[in-house]
């Protein structure tokens, strides 16, 4: 049922709207929306960092709307070696924010100093619970990914993670 809007237009029902999106999101050109989860590439040794809890800022160019589990691919391997969890974006910051940021580690803090800001509009993906695979998983890179990749043959919930480095279970993202 639409509702007359101030402006003179029909505004949709919003369980109409809401039944409609999950219907649309079901298939794209006949297959299925549902392709696996999402892998950020991300250059060694922050992936790396990422993964040991070193550091729990990644620094990019533009805000991202994914939250949640995200498969962390170390840039230039054809591989997948954890995950963590996605919670927040912050930004576009300035420099003396990423200069005093104790969630990047120390080097990558003092390069920001001397080479400046990386992007004209510099963004932080805040991660928690980093895990780390048992093994690295090989994923087929699609032509012209970058940054995120979809990895439609990867589940997460059958991957065997590797124990803690702190002698203790890893929190589960899930």
């Amino acid at each position: 049922m639409n509702t007359p809007n101030l402006f003179g237009w029909m505004d949709e029902d919003p369980q109409e709207r809401r039944a409609r999106v999950r219907a649309d999101a079901t298939t794209v050109e006949g297959k299925s929306e549902d392709v696996g989860p999402r892998g950020l590439i991300i250059q060694d040794p922050y992936a790396s960092q990422i993964l040991n809890g070193q550091k729990i800022w990644e620094i990019r160019g533009r805000p991202t709307q994914i939250r949640g589990p995200v498969v962390i691919v170390k840039s230039g391997t054809g591989r997948a070696y954890g995950t963590a969890n996605l919670v927040r974006v912050l930004g576009p910051l300035e420099i003396e924010d990423l200069e005093r940021a104790l969630e990047l580690p120390k080097g990558e803090r003092e390069e920001i100093t001397n080479e400046g800001l990386p992007y004209p509009k510099t963004y932080a993906y805040v991660f928690t619970s980093p895990k780390w695979f048992e093994n690295p998983i090989p994923y087929r890179h699609a032509n012209g990914a970058v940054t995120w990749v979809r990895l439609p043959d990867l589940d997460l919930k059958a991957v065997r993670y590797a124990a803690s480095p702190l002698g203790f279970p890893q929190p589960s993202l899930g």
